[in-house]
């Protein structure tokens, strides 16, 4: 008797149109980008570039501006109290190879974001 062996599981990538559009387009310069961390809260933020910085802390009602980072780039954050944080992306005229990221308060978990990523290309999309 032969043995069948089980075929292994097609996978199939979603379709562009099922798939997040990104939420803006940088110019990368270089190679590299800027992220701009505004913090509108009166809580403390923490963020980390993946692979490139520990965890550092914003303080509430402050902001910083990390710059040259290569791409692609991968910063995750967080409300140290844990809350929720409605972000607001910007790309500025004058530098087209920033982002800035203003970060306020929200009690909607669906609006809720904790992850940014830019691709090589300058692709930027918000988890």
């Amino acid at each position: 008797m032969a043995q069948v062996r089980p075929s292994a599981p097609v996978v199939n990538p979603p379709l562009p149109s099922e798939q997040q559009p990104p939420i803006a387009t940088l110019t990368p310069n270089n190679g590299t980008v800027g992220v701009k961390l505004i913090n509108k809260t009166g809580a403390q933020i923490v963020y980390q570039v993946i692979g490139d910085t520990r965890l550092r802390v914003l303080s509430g009602r402050s902001e910083i501006t990390l710059q040259s980072l290569p791409t692609p780039v991968n910063l995750s954050f967080y409300r140290r109290d844990r809350g929720f944080l409605l972000v607001s992306p910007q790309v500025p005229t004058a530098a087209t190879n920033t982002i800035e990221l203003t970060l306020t308060e929200t009690t909607d978990f669906a609006t809720d974001k904790t992850a940014l990523t830019i691709e090589p290309d300058g692709e930027v999309y918000l988890n």
